[in-house]
């Protein structure tokens, strides 16, 4: 299972209730006012929905607040395409 950059910043966008046009590599907790540590966690679940379960497989994703970040981190585990 992967997922793309385009469909983590969709999942962000969708945990965050924004328009997933606002979302981009650069997203991040300083810059995102609603992303806080329930915000967070909706992203995990909604990552975990499109990577059937393989989410908290990756060391340190809880504490990755930025859309950059999470894709590092799936890049690493070969989660991302």
């Amino acid at each position: 299972m992967f997922i793309t950059k385009k469909e983590v910043f969709n999942c962000v966008a969708k945990a965050l209730k924004l328009n997933p046009k606002k979302i981009n590599i650069n997203s991040n907790s300083d810059n995102l006012e609603n992303w806080d540590s329930l915000c967070q966690l909706n992203i995990l679940s909604e990552l975990d929905k499109k990577l059937k379960g393989k989410t908290f497989e990756v060391d340190k994703i809880a504490n990755a607040y930025s859309s950059k970040k999470i894709i590092q981190l799936l890049k690493s585990k070969k989660l991302l395409k």
